[in-house]
């Protein structure tokens, strides 16, 4: 079966589906904890339901401040838990699962979107396993504006407006040959050959949509580098509730050690580790842990371990 890509279903008008209410069989209970939500919230609950016969659709509202309540509140079998007080999304959906009266249930972002047919797919699996998971597909929507473009000089496209007559001599000289992907740089420069003027409208702009658009023998985008804005105070809690959480409920796994010393790292590059309190936390919670943690950065630890294969020699 092919499936239809995101954009092509998310742009496609729907009715409101309710599974539950051609088939009552297998019902299930549904977890969202939800701490605001997208634009796509409501179109995500219409898979929800589309795709699951939902049981009850059971909310963790984390201190919303948006009008995610307000959406969900217009779905059916609805119930709302007051999160606004916790912490810890694993405290918030570990509460949230303590109100489940299914023998399975379902836990979701609110930014997911299911396609036709996830459910059957996904429950067919409930005799192999206990908690499991399905793959993913990335769907980049950020927007997001280009370099200052006073500060640059080469021109870009995708809308622009020129007067015919500045043009008459140019078109002439352009052949069926090269312009492809850098027509903008030539008729920029064909412009102020001429003698004409070139410049840039900053108080409107256009949305460019980047994604793959089936051009004959055109590369297929596979993946985008996402870069989230630093922020000083977020990236010491995330990352200081990352290490901790990870100590206090784990035993060390290699990719479990490799995530709490790349924590480690974002902290120190923040000076927001004290490496004697964290330590003494270590030893108290799971001091498993202390001969996993990398207190020195690599490259002093790598020095120092030269020192004492060369010292060792001595001896």
């Amino acid at each position: 079966m092919k499936y239809k890509s995101f954009i092509e279903e998310i742009c496609e008008k729907e009715e409101f589906i309710d599974r539950k209410l051609k088939t009552d069989k297998d019902a299930i209970d549904v977890i969202i904890p939800l701490m605001n939500s997208n634009i796509l919230f409501e179109k995500n609950l219409y898979s929800f339901y589309r795709e699951i016969p939902i049981n009850r659709l059971i909310i963790g509202d984390g201190g919303c401040t948006d009008n995610s309540i307000e959406i969900v509140k217009k779905f059916p079998r609805i119930k709302i838990i007051d999160q606004s007080k916790h912490r810890s999304l694993g405290y918030c959906i570990a509460e949230l699962i303590s109100f489940v009266e299914t023998e399975w249930f379902v836990y979701l972002h609110s930014d997911v979107f299911l396609p036709k047919n996830w459910y059957e797919k996904i429950k067919s699996y409930q005799k192999k396993y206990d908690w499991y998971e399905c793959n993913s597909r990335i769907i980049a929507l950020l927007e997001y504006s280009k370099p200052n473009p006073k500060r640059e000089s080469r021109a870009y496209s995708g809308s622009q407006m020129g007067r015919t007559s500045a043009f008459k001599k140019i078109i002439s000289k352009i052949n069926d040959d090269y312009l492809y992907r850098n027509e903008d740089l030539i008729f920029h420069e064909l412009i102020l050959a001429e003698g004409f003027k070139y410049g840039r409208v900053l108080n409107t702009f256009h949305y460019h949509q980047v994604m793959n658009v089936g051009r004959e023998n055109e590369p297929k985008f596979e993946k985008i580098n996402i870069h989230r804005a630093i922020d000083k105070n977020w990236e010491i809690k995330t990352y200081t509730m990352q290490a901790k959480g990870i100590i206090k409920y784990l035993q060390p796994k290699s990719y479990l050690i490799k995530n709490v010393n790349d924590s480690l790292k974002i902290l120190k590059n923040h000076n927001a580790l004290n490496v004697k309190d964290f330590k003494r936390w270590v030893k108290i919670t799971n001091k498993v842990w202390l001969k996993y943690i990398e207190f020195r950065d690599p490259i002093i630890k790598l020095i120092i371990n030269f020192i004492i294969v060369q010292l060792r020699k001595l001896i």
